[in-house]
């Protein structure tokens, strides 16, 4: 287990659930504290310089009571690929230094939802109620989707489903390199196993505790000979001195280590973020300069570098991907029809047109 976790907190109500018992089983060093007797500890995080440090050390287990089938949480200022998002928990033991979850959770220890028959039930009978449509589902929106798997085992579970429907595809998202657990389930074409990837400079600086671009790329090679069809996620893009040599380097670097007909797709989106973050990320990271740049409020209200400098980003990016692969299926996360039709000549001017774009890489 590449993450160490020293505590382990569990509700009540979570105690008697089947996963909690495994990663009890899986994790028998770590201090175990039930109910209210991780109450006064949970209150004396708070009070910590910078809790969620340590609560990337602390595991929470929950019995989660809410939907676990929700729509990406777009804006109708941009254009939304209607992602839908399997809630497995939140939180993440990587410390990526721009990382938005350090805004959007209240909470700063690693949660992961333990009754996994109500979430397998759930989903189920959401993809049955709507099975006049195709559903691309991912468990990354809030969590890494592989991080926690070594305890959990809950991605092999879920290929195993997607493997058997032909109405959805599965895409899980992750900078780690944690795939092997998956390379003996035949994915049959529905699972898309994605990498967040980013320039050199951004890896070594930002990403902290992520796996290196190089062990990411070597899992992406093994995952495709094992079947499954790949995704790389360029966001975000910090245009730092010297980013198009950088992320060239990246670019090339992908393709040296797999076949452009095992991509489905590729996105690619600017560094944006809520106003608040500046502030969290430098009060736990010191300045970080690229806060600095000339931003801009979006009409999604969060800072976003002017639109002209995004075009640019995004066409230099895509000019770079297409010397390998013509034909790759690249996309752009949350934004315009304009920025869509300069920077990569799409038409795109709908949620469902690039629904459809999306879903005929795996159809």
């Amino acid at each position: 287990m590449k993450f160490a976790i020293e505590e382990i907190w569990i509700d009540e109500d979570a105690e008697g659930e089947r996963l909690t018992g495994e990663i009890l089983a899986r994790l028998p060093r770590a201090k175990v504290f039930v109910g209210d007797r991780f109450l006064v500890r949970s209150r004396n995080l708070g009070l910590e310089p910078d809790p969620f440090r340590q609560g990337k050390r602390i595991l929470k287990l929950v019995k989660h009571r809410g939907a676990f089938v929700k729509p990406c949480p777009g804006t109708p200022a941009y254009v939304c690929c209607g992602l839908e998002i399997l809630h497995i928990g939140q939180g993440c033991p990587m410390d990526c230094r721009y990382c938005a979850l350090q805004v959007y959770l209240n909470r700063p220890v690693l949660e992961v939802l333990v009754n996994t028959e109500d979430l397998f039930a759930a989903l189920r009978a959401h993809l049955d109620a709507h099975s006049g449509r195709m559903h691309r589902i991912c468990t990354g929106e809030f969590a890494d989707s592989l991080a926690l798997d070594p305890l959990t085992g809950l991605a092999r579970e879920l290929v195993v489903l997607f493997a058997n429907r032909t109405d959805a595809s599965l895409e899980i998202k992750t900078k780690t390199d944690f795939v092997d657990s998956l390379l003996d389930v035949d994915p049959r074409g529905r699972v898309v196993l994605s990498f967040s990837v980013n320039s050199a400079p951004v890896t070594r600086s930002d990403e902290l505790r992520a796996a290196p671009l190089e062990r990411r790329l070597a899992a992406a090679r093994r995952a495709a000979a094992a079947g499954y069809r790949l995704g790389f996620h360029f966001d975000p893009i910090i245009p730092l001195p010297g980013w198009e040599d950088a992320y060239r380097e990246t670019v090339d670097a992908i393709y040296r280590a797999v076949d452009p007909d095992s991509v489905a797709w590729i996105s690619l989106g600017v560094l944006r973020f809520v106003p608040q973050l500046k502030e969290i990320a430098e009060d736990r990271f010191g300045p970080i300069r690229y806060y600095h740049d000339s931003f801009l409020q979006g009409l999604d209200g969060k800072s976003r570098l002017p639109v002209d400098v995004r075009i640019s980003v995004y066409r230099q990016l895509a000019e770079s991907i297409r010397r390998h692969s013509p034909n790759a299926r690249i996309y752009l996360c949350m934004e315009s029809p304009q920025v869509w039709m300069e920077s990569l000549g799409l038409a795109i001017h709908a949620d469902e047109d690039l629904a459809s774009y999306l879903d005929a890489a795996i159809t």
